[in-house]
């Protein structure tokens, strides 16, 4: 993961929202998530990066993982079929969502070889990066990561829910 500084100066003091054992009844279904994944969010907690991107936790009311996967897998399966190119969770194997945008795109935790993961964004077209999901996020508020569609480093920062 990032030094706990450069993640401090981009999404303020982490509020430790809770532990990363927030995920055991997802990953009783998934297997193992990403360890920098979890700790992030643990830390931080639900919230939205930049002014669009609301990063979801399990045991959140308003940003709630379970509620959006239930809401939204069916959909993108049925919508853009061919787009998203694995199933999504809770198909078996499906790759876990773990953010949305306020335009109904998403983010992905995508299962790699031997325990790794990559994340997979659909924002009208499928991408792939291999990279946690701090420094992912990282790099996009800070300008140097540049998806069009993801405008998170215009408004930066991050603002946590619950």
């Amino acid at each position: 993961m990032l030094p706990t500084s450069d993640l401090e100066a981009c999404f303020g003091a982490p509020r430790g929202y809770s532990g990363v054992d927030a995920w055991e009844e997802l990953e009783a279904a998934t297997g193992p998530l990403p360890m920098d994944y979890k700790e992030f969010v643990a830390g931080f907690g639900p919230g939205v990066v930049g002014g669009f991107l609301d990063v979801l936790h399990p045991q959140s009311a308003t940003l709630n993982m379970f509620a959006t996967i239930e809401r939204m897998a069916p959909l993108y399966q049925e919508l853009v079929p061919d787009a998203i190119p694995r199933p999504v969770f809770p198909e078996d194997g499906g790759m876990v969502q773990w953010a949305s945008t306020a335009e109904g795109d998403a983010c992905f935790l995508v299962a790699g070889a031997a325990g790794t993961w990559r994340i997979g964004v659909w924002f009208r077209q499928w991408a792939e990066w291999e990279e946690s999901v701090p420094g992912w996020l990282f790099r996009q508020v800070e300008g140097k990561l540049i998806i069009p569609g993801l405008p998170l480093r215009v408004h930066g920062g991050f603002v946590p829910v619950d």
